[in-house]
């Protein structure tokens, strides 16, 4: 493969985690020699830019297309680059009917603007393969007509299941069929089809059958070499505990500062100890934190970019990890790897039984416990400090999970799907 056509509504200098694996995957596959072309979304309401990542990007060309999108509409109309009361302040039952309501999802007015910019790069490009990364799944419908269109090898990564996410819910049955005879028809036809974790894709196979089998491969998100370096790492004179990332759906912290208030009430917290949250956060989960009994002792920080985030996290003793338990056994966080990379003590509120969980024991992380459960989490928590109290010995992490293993990993499995 040389060529490669990519479709990614998330991209830079939009910023947040759905952005990474696509700019990371371009940029490794120009090291294995893929030039890729992308075609993406341009001026949207969002809740986060990244200028840096966009620095980073070694795409060929980017296309930047128009959209009918409800955020596309609303940059339209509105005079600020970013608005987050739309994300933060607007309530999540009005969100949840304007995403709903659509068929396929609520990106749907992307797809006429990417076909047309797909049909002209084809008269200029040959491409090897096209390929979508999904969410949004207009991305994935836009991909498939694009190559059927062209004669050419499908690509769809699932960054995050679709019909089969617990996240999702549908306007009206119809809404369901349609959106499930879509993403059938789409797998049928894909060459490749790549996932961010073996549940998801076992989940696939399970729901659409053994066929799908030989053409899934698992490629996890990982961490960038190139973002853990020229940065100076601090001492700092109280324990600075971190999480650097959002909370949605079922995923929140409530459970962990409900264990912080009962070590409070028995006189079990030690005051040598600063919590920081660095993420968008609803008004519900701001409250909640700052209307708590241990509201003094923990910081909220607003999102910053990707590789101030990496810098943050290195500068810190320890790391919270939050995955609910509700449908969350095959969930994989891409701050996972980064955290792993780190070498920081992780207090892991995930299921122990899950993929993450395995994953953290693997890299003999064990302070690992439901995220809904309280008493667990203090007695971790009191674990975790006595560790950070005696530790002496840095934390190996292991090359499998580098980005760049993961986009040779990509590479190999495309091109022996491509061959056949």
């Amino acid at each position: 493969m040389k060529k490669l056509l990519l479709i990614a509504y998330f991209y830079p200098p939009l910023g947040g985690p759905g952005v990474q694996r696509p700019v990371k995957l371009v940029k490794y596959l120009e090291r294995c020699g893929v030039s890729t072309n992308v075609i993406t979304v341009k001026d949207i309401v969002f809740h986060s830019m990244d200028q840096k990542l966009l620095k980073e990007d070694v795409a060929r060309r980017i296309i930047r297309t128009s959209s009918f999108d409800p955020m596309s509409i609303l940059k339209k109309i509105s005079k600020t680059k970013t608005n987050r009361a739309v994300y933060f302040k607007t309530p999540e039952k009005y969100k949840k009917i304007i995403r709903n309501i659509f068929f396929i999802d609520e990106k749907i007015g992307w797809l006429p603007f990417v076909i047309k910019a797909g049909k002209k790069l084809n008269k200029k490009n040959e491409y090897d393969a096209v390929m979508a990364t999904m969410g949004p799944y207009t991305s994935g419908v836009a991909a498939y007509k694009l190559a059927k269109k062209m004669k050419t090898p499908l690509i769809i990564d699932y960054r995050d299941h679709w019909t089969l996410n617990p996240y999702i819910t549908f306007f009206s049955k119809l809404h369901k069929i349609h959106a499930v005879h879509w993403e059938n028809k789409i797998l049928n036809f894909a060459s490749t089809i790549t996932v961010v974790s073996k549940t998801m894709k076992d989940d696939l196979i399970d729901e659409f059958g053994e066929t799908l089998r030989s053409r899934i491969k698992v490629i996890y998100n990982g961490w960038d070499t190139d973002d853990f370096t020229n940065f100076v790492i601090r001492k700092n004179e109280k324990f600075i505990i971190k999480y650097i990332g959002n909370f949605y759906g079922y995923r929140t912290p409530k459970f962990f500062i409900d264990a912080l208030e009962l070590l409070k009430s028995r006189d079990q917290l030690p005051n040598n100890i600063i919590i920081e949250f660095t993420g968008n956060y609803y008004a519900e989960t701001v409250n909640y934190i700052n209307n708590s009994e241990v509201s003094d002792m923990i910081k909220l920080n607003p999102q910053i970019e990707h590789k101030e985030a990496i810098k943050s996290l290195m500068n810190c003793d320890a790391l919270l990890l939050f995955i609910a338990s509700h449908k969350g056994k095959g969930v994989l966080t891409g701050k996972l790897f980064e955290y792993l990379r780190s070498g920081k003590e992780i207090l892991a509120m995930v299921p122990p039984d899950g993929e993450a969980a395995e994953i953290l024991i693997q890299n003999k992380q064990n302070l690992i416990c439901n995220m809904e459960d309280v008493e667990m989490i203090a007695k971790n928590f009191l674990m975790l400090i006595e560790t950070l109290k005696n530790k002496k010995i840095k934390r190996e992490y292991s090359n499998k999970f580098s980005r760049e293993n993961q986009t040779i990993e990509f590479l190999n499995f495309v091109e022996e799907r491509l061959e056949n």
